[in-house]
């Protein structure tokens, strides 16, 4: 008898566990709720190159608000993220998002589809992001992501303190380019950088630089530097992935030193 109750036990348990497998998790827009830091480049080969940087607003129902930071073809401008737009989600986890930009060149509206990553406690930690592009005039592919800021309360610049891996990228019709190095924020205002940067095809250089920092309170900022080479950088930037009272966990950075530029500078730093 023991060996039969046995038996049923063992295949009770196998149907539980078939079971759990086949069902699986199905995601709607509440999966998506909070402030999003976004980073988006557009990149053609052959025009000037495009990124975008700013905060998405999800408010876990079906509506999103926020603002971008624009390099466009050489042209550098905010736009806010205007009444209307709107985003869902699949049960997949796949979504789209309709954005209704308003800027001083008028109010332009967007497709772009989503695809959840990092589902954690009901929350989507980042997102993947890819333009449906409607014009056949334009070249460009724009792909991104976005990450869940997780700020509880009002940002200062103490969430911006330590040491955090760099990585920069030109997009560009010219002359390739990349910069790795670590980037050191203290908690106030001043910052360190130690770099290695690759320029196409010639020898890889090192250099430091300082400069200074300033957060907003929702998460964003701006960065300026001065590099051992003469070179001075200005950056807007965007905080992510912070846990109650602890630092930001990861940036993303958009370079507006020179938005005339045919080429376009983007990249993250990671905290060490």
């Amino acid at each position: 008898m023991l060996i039969r109750k046995s038996y049923v036990l063992v295949v009770l348990l196998m149907l539980f566990a078939l079971t759990n497998i086949s069902v699986g998790v199905t995601y709607t827009a509440a999966n998506v709720k909070g402030s999003y830091s976004a980073l988006v480049n557009a990149y053609s080969g052959a025009a000037s190159e495009q990124a975008w940087l700013g905060i998405l607003n999800f408010d876990g129902i079906s509506m999103v608000s926020g603002y971008l930071t624009i390099i466009d073809s050489g042209n550098l401008f905010v736009g806010t993220i205007s009444s209307g737009s709107t985003y869902s989600v699949s049960p997949n986890g796949s979504g789209s998002m309709t954005l209704n930009l308003t800027s001083n060149k008028g109010t332009q509206t967007g497709q772009i589809a989503i695809a959840l990553n990092s589902v954690s406690a009901s929350i989507a930690k980042s997102l993947q992001l890819i333009v449906i592009n409607t014009s056949a005039n334009d070249s460009h592919v724009h792909a991104g992501t976005a990450n869940l800021i997780n700020l509880s309360g009002a940002a200062t610049s103490a969430k911006l303190k330590g040491t955090y891996t760099l990585l920069l990228n030109w997009w560009t019709t010219g002359t390739q380019q990349g910069l790795i190095g670590t980037i050191k924020f203290d908690g106030l205002s001043k910052v360190t950088i130690s770099f290695t940067d690759q320029l196409a095809e010639q020898t890889a250089t090192t250099g430091t630089g300082s400069g200074t920092y300033s957060v907003n309170s929702d998460g964003s900022g701006s960065m300026g530097l001065t590099l051992s080479n003469g070179t001075t950088m200005q950056f807007d930037l965007v905080m992510n992935s912070i846990a109650g009272t602890s630092v930001a966990k990861g940036i993303q950075f958009l370079d507006v030193t020179n938005p005339s530029s045919t080429s376009v500078d983007t990249g993250t730093a990671v905290y060490e």
